[in-house]
């Protein structure tokens, strides 16, 4: 037997929505929905408490619908929270505050307590799990499709049913599947570009496929709003055919109500099944190479709610400076203050937002208290040093440097003695590696600004005659220069610690526009040598309170690699309490960053190099390029603090 739910996700918030549309996407889509609902046709729906509660000024007419069919069993509520926020890219305080205010409202709107809890927008991290478990989630909806490209292990007939899904702590719930395909093919029969018999074939043959075994499925699980009515995001959408796309479900789903091999239920159903080789199975999600699942094709990824859209660094960065501020007053924040940064961080306002709601919501964003700046020269007693000479070699009792001033600034070699007298961090030059894959200079500390078709900009040039070195009165050093590069100015600035083992690289660069093109202000390349190759891990936190840790025993990754000439990279890592740990398990380098001064994003290469070795590169993004993009003629700029530190002190291991 085929079990067959239908799923769909409501949000008013939906980025190419402009406000004046709501009350139109309700009357042609919500309203048509739960007409579709009934108890032989029974429909899971998911809506944020936002969303609920802007269709109550609406049509509350419409509420008091859902109410009656919840209690018949037409329809089954799914939970999310109160906004649709990218959980593995806020920390995890802003996570238990988006889920326990969303509770809190469906509770007093809708009178019950969600059992299942859509991840929103199916951006997946295993330290959300945890934070799902205590609101009193039983289950997870999730995609199926991006986790299982990255399972080859997983049997496929594991997507027919309810698996574990494994969280930090030990924490585990089941997840129940959409599949991208699937969905994507509703959305084609209903707009008819896809034939319906062709449609309700491919279930009835999946049906044939369950006549011995029970398996559940979905027949849709994505938006509402696309259905009779057009939000404009892409210039193929076209207007609605002639023919009711309501109406095409509907006679769609009466087609397949017939067959004996196949029953319409709601998503819960699957949990009814009872574990077996196929079912319950504890499964982590997420891997080295996919620290964070997003649903769809693999253009759909992290960095379209971080670092693309009309600014989404601006956003972020905006929104955890006042995350922090809320963290700090306790239990003097109010639940209005925090709803009004998690509608800031709403997922919409980073991707298609109409202009005048990106206009007004610029207006609306936190102001953070302007401080000093992190590049404003160092007070304290100048050194002086030989500007004619190649490197600047710097040194405190806790850190050693040598610094190239031919190349901006890059840092030669950083040697931390508290590790040993080998160089954790460093260039590595033109021959260090016989593979000619790495044929090239590997530099650290430096900035990349890359537009399509043209030359890199970079502030790898001289810089003699712009550094200065300063002892300030705590012992500490502290080098800084000013570089030009075509458009690109950059200042920089990097600090030894005199009382710890750290080095703090901060700087500022600047370009006269927002261009379409990739900003990557920091790259640390490891030196191998330090690290044991074979226990090489690295930890952070994804949204979560627990930090997770992935091995990189399993082969190479490549976060940032790019997807296609629209698409510059394929993820990255969310680490939302601004900590990136790299080690062996006994050496660790602690890499932070201040996401309230740049909510910068991480990305991780690592590769094994044929003769021996490995590369190892950590690098932080300000800004790539997907279909979201949208330029702009202001002058742009982004300031960052990056600080390493040195530990000897293992990785807890999961």
């Amino acid at each position: 037997m085929l079990n067959l739910a239908s799923f769909f996700h409501l949000n008013l918030m939906y980025s190419s929505i402009a406000e004046e549309d709501r009350a139109e996407v309700v009357r042609r889509c919500y309203q048509p929905l739960l007409e579709l609902a009934t108890p032989e046709c029974p429909v899971t729906l998911e809506a944020t408490a936002l969303t609920l509660e802007m269709i109550a000024a609406i049509d509350p007419g419409w509420l008091e619908k859902l109410k009656s069919r919840l209690v018949s069993g037409a329809v089954e509520f799914v939970g999310s929270g109160y906004c649709q926020i990218i959980g593995p890219l806020v920390p995890g305080r802003v996570n238990q505050a988006n889920l326990r205010l969303g509770l809190a409202a469906y509770e007093s709107i809708l009178g019950l307590r969600p059992r299942l809890w859509l991840v929103n927008e199916m951006a997946y991290s295993g330290g959300l799990v945890e934070l799902y478990a205590a609101v009193g989630a039983e289950a997870l909806v999730m995609e199926w499709n991006n986790a299982w490209q990255r399972h080859p292990e997983w049997e496929e007939e594991l997507r027919f049913h309810q698996q574990l899904a494994q969280g930090c702590e030990g924490t585990t719930l089941p997840v129940l599947w959409i599949d991208t395909i699937d969905f994507q093919k509703f959305q084609r029969m209903a707009s008819d570009h896809l034939d319906r018999q062709e449609w309700v074939d491919h279930w009835l043959a999946r049906a044939r496929d369950a006549v011995d075994k029970e398996r559940f499925a979905a027949l849709y699980g994505s938006d509402a709003e696309v259905f009779d009515f057009r939000p404009g995001r892409y210039r193929h959408e076209g207007s609605p055919g002639p023919l009711d796309e309501w109406q095409r479900i509907r006679e769609a789903v009466d087609k397949l109500s017939g067959s004996p091999d196949l029953k319409l239920t709601p998503l819960s159903a699957a949990l009814r099944e009872k574990p077996s080789a196929v079912c319950g199975r504890p499964l982590r999600l997420e891997c080295t190479a996919q620290p964070v699942v997003v649903k769809k094709q693999q253009k759909y990824n992290l960095n379209r709610w971080a670092v693309s859209g009309r600014d989404d660094l601006a956003a972020n960065t905006a929104c955890f400076a006042e995350a922090v501020r809320l963290v700090e007053l306790g239990d003097a924040a109010t639940d209005q203050q925090w709803r009004d940064l998690l509608w800031h961080w709403a997922s919409d306002f980073r991707t298609h937002v109409t202009a005048d709601r990106w206009r007004a919501f610029q207006a609306s964003l936190p102001q953070p208290e302007s401080g000093p700046s992190v590049v404003a020269p160092a007070a304290g007693q100048a050194v002086d040093f030989a500007p004619d000479s190649r490197y600047l070699d710097l040194a405190t009792d806790k850190v050693a440097v040598r610094l190239d001033l031919k190349r901006g600034l890059a840092v030669r070699a950083a040697v931390f003695p508290q590790l040993g007298p080998a160089p954790a961090l460093g260039t590595l030059p033109l021959g260090h590696f016989d593979d000619i894959a790495f044929g090239a200079d590997f530099f650290t500390g430096h900035v990349v600004v890359q537009y399509p078709g043209q030359r890199k900009l970079t502030d790898l040039q001289a810089c003699a005659r712009t550094t200065t070195v300063t002892r300030r009165p705590d012992g500490s050093l502290v080098a800084r220069a000013e570089i030009t590069d075509g458009d690109l100015s950059v200042i920089k600035q990097m600090e030894l610690s005199a009382a710890r083992p750290e080095l703090t690289l901060t700087g500022r660069l600047d370009l006269p526009t927002r261009r379409a093109g990739e900003i990557h202000p920091v790259h640390l390349t490891v030196v191998p040598g330090l690290f044991e190759q074979s226990a090489l891990q690295f930890r952070t936190h994804n949204g979560g309170l627990s930090p997770e840790v992935f091995s990189l025993a399993e082969g190479g990754i490549h976060h940032g690699a790019s997807y296609s000439t629209l698409i510059t990279a394929k993820g990255g890592l969310g680490a939302t309490e601004g900590v990136v740990e790299i080690g062996d398990g006994e050496r660790v380098l602690v890499v932070r960053h201040d996401p309230g001064l740049a909510a910068l994003i991480p990305t991780l290469r690592f590769e094994k190099v044929r003769g021996g070795g490995y590369f190892l590169r950590l690098r932080y993004s300000a800004q790539e390029i997907d279909e979201t993009f949208v330029e702009n003629d202001q002058p742009w700029h982004v300031t960052w603090k990056i600080t390493i530190a040195a530990r000897e002190k293992p990785h807890e291991r999961r």
